[in-house]
């Protein structure tokens, strides 16, 4: 059981970094969601439950016009925010991974250039 929860919470990393500008909304449907599943087991009066279901309602009806309305707007919002910090690295021309990090391109021909020549790309930084 304990497996099964960590991989419904592995799931759940939409709140790990600012995923897109509809975030917030997903995480008040998962609130309600959950709040009226938890509501139902103990069986409470059904206008609680329908109350926040009509609030569950509310937020699909405004999640799909902010989706849409981004979506034909401004595309690149509803796109994750590493997906931002790529594009900008992209733009200004910088290569790299996770492992070495971000490199200009300049530098990065001097550092290849002195590996082929024998020379160590760290020689100058040590003097």
């Amino acid at each position: 059981m304990l497996e099964y929860l960590k991989s419904w919470t592995h799931l759940a990393e939409i709140g790990q970094s600012r995923s897109s500008i509809t975030n917030p909304l997903q995480w008040a449907m998962v609130i309600l969601i959950g709040g009226m599943v938890l509501l139902i087991l103990v069986h409470t009066p059904v206008w609680v439950v329908a109350t926040l279901f009509a609030c569950l309602l509310l937020v699909i009806v405004i999640f799909a016009y902010a989706f849409l309305y981004f979506m034909h707007t401004q595309p690149d919002v509803l796109r994750s925010e590493h997906f931002h910090l790529s594009k900008m690295a992209i733009e200004r021309g910088l290569v790299g991974d996770s492992i070495t990090g971000l490199i200009e391109p300049d530098r990065l021909q001097d550092s290849t250039s002195k590996l082929l020549t024998g020379e160590s790309p760290d020689a100058e930084s040590r003097q």
